[in-house]
């Protein structure tokens, strides 16, 4: 009787065993079945191309830079001109020196900027050489009435000797403005009518003709 009980018992484990073995693989397949249907099945979802906020490299967000401006002398650049008189450089030739020194009463100065004036002699409009502020506008009676504008990279420009200013103190002008209409000084009567044009950086004087063609950046 025992035995027949034990055998029943070894029986009924063998058989739920092998049930739950069955059921595990059944699992296991449906699972595996089902992992690999979904990976390929294509998504539900249509692909759309989703245009980007900026479609145009234009309107990318970039803000448009203006290129930097270079040193532009104080008249069109159309204009015939000539130097008549020169920055005093040191270094420069003993010409150079010579039409950098000016003559006043029974002195001598040498010349801290460059006078320029028409090759016929005649009156012509003063521009600005950068976008920049005026200063100041006053009247000396060795230089005439003069401009005084501010730049940026702590330049200053002056413009002497003009027979008629056409700005205003505070404005704002561009490069290439017109600041005034050339004229003739006490000072140095020998130029004519010409514009006597000085450019300081922090109060250091900088001859004129050698920033031709810089970046206000490169002065």
């Amino acid at each position: 009787m025992k035995n027949l009980i034990k055998k029943i018992g070894q029986n009924k484990f063998q058989f739920f065993f092998f049930v739950g073995l069955a059921s595990v693989l059944l699992v296991s397949l449906v699972i595996a079945k089902s992992v690999d249907t979904s990976a390929n099945r294509p998504n539900d979802t249509p692909n759309v191309d989703i245009p980007s906020e900026n479609p145009n490299p234009d309107d990318s967000g970039n803000v448009d830079v203006k290129p930097e401006e270079v040193f532009k002398l104080p008249f069109n650049e159309t204009m015939g001109y000539n130097v008549v008189r020169k920055y005093y450089d040191k270094n420069a030739s003993v010409e150079d020196q010579e039409l950098a020194l000016i003559k006043y009463n029974n002195s001598y100065r040498t010349s801290n900027g460059t006078s320029f004036a028409n090759k016929d002699n005649t009156l012509f409009d003063v521009t600005s050489v950068f976008s920049g502020k005026v200063l100041e506008i006053k009247e000396s009676p060795l230089y005439g009435k003069y401009v005084v504008l501010e730049h940026a990279n702590s330049l200053k420009t002056y413009y002497y000797g003009l027979s008629e200013v056409t700005v205003t103190v505070g404005a704002t002008v561009n490069q290439g403005d017109k600041i005034g209409v050339s004229g003739t000084t006490e000072i140095d009567p020998e130029c004519g009518v010409h514009v006597f044009l000085k450019v300081t950086k922090k109060d250091s004087h900088i001859n004129p003709e050698k920033l031709i063609g810089k970046k206000i950046s490169e002065i």
